[in-house]
């Protein structure tokens, strides 16, 4: 678009570094290998140094007419766009057709998301704890208690009932939440933060989500659930009623796929004490978990991202992972749709390495 620069995260920090209010820096973690239980020689993931992003709240306070917020839930302030979250790239959706909203003034405005949701990559669980969410609980830290209160939050909103019970936690009034796609906000001032690492997410976001939402749900008995995670759609289990039945006999519970309120996940996830089930979404919850809990998460041998990896280690709790025969070659994301199939007598393998069978 003529006249309109787009800055990429590093420009868009290093242009709102004089409204900086908090920042925390990147960290470092070296992840041991993961090796099958049952079958040391099998490795899933090798010993590897991460790195995480560093992530800061900036609050921006300007003239008015200069500042901007899109239906997608970007800034701009003067000419140059803003890139707080992955990309700048749902910028041209804006413009044709140009989209009509109402709108609505507020002395300060939180924009804690710049995305549109397709629901195929962004519009998920994950994507709201830990790029919304989270940073919302960033914000939350950086401002007084009555500011954040008062502030109106506008984004692209996901539209689910987890959405609603996190803002809800974390004292964000409904009537303090607008979808930027409908509405267009007036402000005077901004408050603004960046996304940091799509898959590892800076430990203090980590941390403050915990802080916020425990402190709402806090822990009501010491971890002691077997559980075993469903899925319903996609990287569903082929053979799943085995696997339940082979599981049973190790004292594990089987947690449908069906609709929850984020407190009901909190206590599922606070009371387990080893967590098995396919790669998903509902691993997200880990951060809830006690430490020493185990997570033991099963991929399709061509989809085996290592986020859910990265936050056991964060957090100190056990991980292994599983899948049968051998790993996938190209880009792991091709198996983003594949259904996985499980070995009984290699899983058993696994559980005997670690659990005694029949016991509570």
């Amino acid at each position: 678009m003529s006249g309109v620069t787009f800055l990429d995260a590093g420009q868009t920090e290093s242009f709102l570094d004089s409204h900086r209010i908090s920042r925390h820096p990147a960290d470092t973690f070296t992840l041991p290998e993961t090796v099958d239980l049952g079958q040391p020689a099998k490795r899933y993931f090798v010993t590897e140094q991460i790195a995480t992003q560093a992530v800061s709240v900036w609050l921006y306070e300007g003239p008015a007419e200069i500042a901007k917020q899109y239906p997608y839930g970007s800034i701009q302030i003067g000419r140059k766009l803003l890139c707080l979250d992955i990309n700048t790239d749902d910028f041209h959706r804006n413009l044709y057709p140009p989209i009509k909203r109402k709108t609505r003034s507020a002395p300060t405005l939180i924009a804690p998301w710049s995305h549109y949701l397709d629901g195929v990559m962004w519009g998920g669980y994950y994507d709201f704890v830990f790029l919304v969410a989270a940073k919302l609980c960033r914000i939350k830290e950086a401002l007084p208690e009555s500011e954040f209160k008062a502030a109106l939050v506008s984004y692209p909103l996901f539209g689910t009932a987890y959405e609603r019970d996190f803002l809800a936690l974390l004292g964000i009034d409904s009537d303090h939440v607008v979808d930027s796609r409908t509405t267009n906000v007036t402000f005077e001032r901004c408050v603004l933060a960046n996304a940091g690492h799509w898959f590892y997410p800076n430990t203090a976001d980590i941390l403050s989500l915990r802080k916020y939402v425990l402190a709402q749900i806090p822990p009501t008995e010491k971890p002691h659930k077997r559980i075993y995670v469903s899925r319903s759609g996609r990287r569903r289990i082929l053979n799943e009623s085995a696997v339940i039945a082979l599981l049973q006999t190790y004292g594990f519970e089987t947690i449908e796929d069906t609709p929850r309120s984020v407190t009901e996940q909190v206590q599922i996830y606070q009371n387990a004490e080893f967590i098995i089930g396919p790669h998903g979404a509902s691993f997200s919850n880990i951060i809830w978990c006690q430490p020493d809990t185990h997570l033991f998460e099963i991929f399709a041998p061509a989809y085996t991202p290592g986020f859910f990896r990265y936050l056991a280690h964060t957090l100190d709790l056990g991980y292994s992972a599983y899948y049968h025969g051998p790993a996938g070659t190209g880009d792991w994301a091709s198996g983003l749709e594949d259904d996985i199939y499980v070995s009984m007598p290699e899983l058993e393998l696994c559980l005997k390495e670690w659990l005694p069978p029949n016991s509570p």
